[in-house]
C-alpha cells in the first residue's frame, strides 16, 4: 500500500515539482537586479534608481543630456541665444542715524549775562523763528542803553562844533588846529556810538528807537531758527553768564542720514545711489534717499561715514535714532541670462546648452552644464560658465530649461 501511495504522489505532483526546480535559476537571475551582495556577504536593495540618484550617477559617468522630439521641442517653446553684458544691481545692507548738520544745531545763549524772569520751554517744543525763548534782567542793560544817549548827545554838539569850526578854519590859519582836534573827537564819537549801536543789538534793544524815557532792564531773547527744543539746561531765577548755554534747538529742514560702511565695501559707494532706510527695526524701509557725501577718515572700527540726503521729513525721524538700510549698489557690466534659462535644482545651478540638431526625424539633444549665478535684477541673472564653453558660439537655452529638466528625471524614472 505504501509503495503504490508514492507512485501516485509522484505522478500527481512530479512534474510540478520539476518545474518549479527549474524555475529557480531563473528566479535567481531576475532577483539579481533587486539585491547584490558585497564582499562581507551583506545585501543591498537595489531597486529603480529615484530622479536625484540617476542626476547623481549620470553625473559621474559623464555629461548628462537630453533628447527633444521637434513635437516636444514646440511644445516646451524652447528658444536659444547667447549671454549678453548687462549692468545689474544689487542691495548692500547697512545700519546708521539721523543726524543734524552743525549748522542746523543752534545753541542759544546771550553776550550779557543776567537773571532769568520768565522761561516756559520743554525738550520736544516746536518753536518757529523770532518766538520769545527767555526773558532776562540785568540792571547792566540799563547803563549800556545810558551810555548809548550819553554818546549820541556827545555826537551831536560835536557835529555842531565840527561845522562851526570848518568854516573858521577857511580864513584863519590858526584856527586849522582847533579844526583838526574837533574832527578828531568827532570821529571818535561816531565810532563809539556805532559800538555801543551793535551792542543793544545784540540783546534785541533798537537804537533807532531808543529814548531817556524808554529805558528797560529786562530784554527778550528771541528764538534764532525754527526747530524743536532738544534741550533746556537752566531755570527760571537762575542767573547765567556769556558763556553759559539757555536752550539748545535743532532745525529738522535738513536732517540726513548717517550711514556706516565697512571699509571693504567702500568702493561699492557712489555719490547719487539711492538708500532705502526704516527707522529702528523697521522692515519695510519706507523712506527713500540719496548719497550726497562720502566720508574720507576710517573709524576706529573700520568703518567710513556716508551722508544720504532723505526725500522729505518724516515725523518718526528722530536725531540719533537708530537706522537700518539698503543701498542699491550699480555692478559693472556682466554676462547675464534670462532667469528662465537658469533652473536649480539639487542646490545647483543649471544650464542647457543645445549641442547638435538631427533631422528626418528631428531630435534635439542637449547637454546639462552646471554654473555659477550672481546678482539679479529685473528678469537677468549675472552667470558665470565653465571655461570649456564659449559663449559667443554656443547656443543655450534662454526659455523652456525646466521643461528639459523635467523631461530627464521622467526619463530616469521610466
Amino acid at each position: 500500500m505504501n509503495i503504490k501511495l508514492h507512485k501516485r504522489i509522484l505522478s500527481r505532483y512530479g512534474r510540478q515539482l520539476i518545474g518549479l526546480l527549474l524555475a529557480l535559476p531563473l528566479l535567481s537571475g531576475c532577483g539579481s537586479g533587486s539585491a547584490t551582495t558585497d564582499t562581507n556577504g551583506s545585501s543591498e536593495q537595489a531597486g529603480k534608481p529615484d530622479s536625484v540618484s540617476a542626476q547623481k550617477d549620470a553625473a559621474t559617468a559623464g555629461p548628462i543630456r537630453v533628447s527633444l522630439t521637434q513635437a516636444q521641442y514646440n511644445v516646451a517653446a524652447i528658444t536659444v541665444g547667447q549671454p549678453t553684458l548687462r549692468t545689474l544691481s544689487t542691495t548692500l545692507k547697512v545700519n546708521g542715524t539721523i543726524d543734524v548738520p552743525a549748522q542746523n544745531k543752534v545753541s542759544v545763549s546771550v553776550p550779557f549775562g543776567g537773571y532769568i524772569r520768565q522761561i516756559n520751554l520743554e525738550p520736544g517744543m516746536r518753536v518757529r523763528k523770532g518766538q520769545a525763548l527767555v526773558v532776562l534782567e540785568n540792571p547792566d542793560y540799563i547803563q549800556l542803553q545810558q551810555d548809548y544817549l550819553d554818546t549820541k548827545a556827545k555826537l551831536d554838539y560835536a557835529d555842531l562844533d565840527y561845522a562851526r569850526q570848518q568854516e573858521l578854519s577857511r580864513d584863519n590859519v590858526s584856527a586849522l588846529k582847533i579844526f583838526q582836534q574837533v574832527r578828531s573827537n568827532r570821529q571818535s564819537l561816531q565810532a563809539q556810538l556805532a559800538g555801543m549801536a551793535q551792542r543793544l543789538a545784540i540783546l534785541r534793544i533798537n537804537p533807532a528807537k531808543l529814548s531817556a524815557d524808554k529805558l528797560t532792564r529786562m530784554v527778550t531773547i528771541p528764538s534764532p531758527v525754527s526747530g524743536f527744543i532738544t534741550n533746556v539746561p537752566v531755570n527760571n531765577g537762575r542767573f547765567v553768564n556769556p558763556a553759559d548755554v539757555l536752550v539748545e534747538i535743532t532745525n529738522v529742514d535738513h536732517l540726513h542720514v548717517q550711514l556706516s560702511i565697512f571699509e571693504k565695501d567702500i568702493s561699492r559707494i557712489r555719490t547719487g545711489q539711492i538708500v532705502r532706510f526704516g527707522m529702528g527695526g523697521d522692515a519695510s524701509l519706507a523712506h527713500r534717499g540719496e548719497i550726497f557725501l562720502i566720508g574720507k577718515s576710517i573709524a576706529a572700527d573700520r568703518t567710513i561715514s556716508v551722508l544720504a540726503h532723505p526725500d522729505g521729513y518724516a515725523a518718526d525721524f528722530i536725531p540719533g535714532g537708530y537706522v537700518s538700510a539698503q543701498i542699491d549698489v550699480k555692478t559693472q557690466p556682466v554676462s547675464a541670462l534670462p532667469e528662465s534659462a537658469v533652473v536649480s535644482y539639487e542646490g545647483k545651478a543649471l544650464v542647457y546648452v543645445l549641442e547638435k540638431k538631427e533631422a528626418n526625424p528631428a531630435v534635439y539633444q542637449f547637454r546639462q552644464i552646471e554654473i555659477k549665478t550672481g546678482v539679479r535684477e529685473n528678469g537677468y541673472v549675472a552667470v558665470t560658465l565653465p571655461a570649456a564653453v564659449n559663449p559667443e558660439l554656443t547656443p543655450i537655452v534662454l526659455n523652456g530649461a525646466y521643461s528639459l529638466l523635467a523631461k530627464l528625471n521622467n526619463s530616469e524614472e521610466e
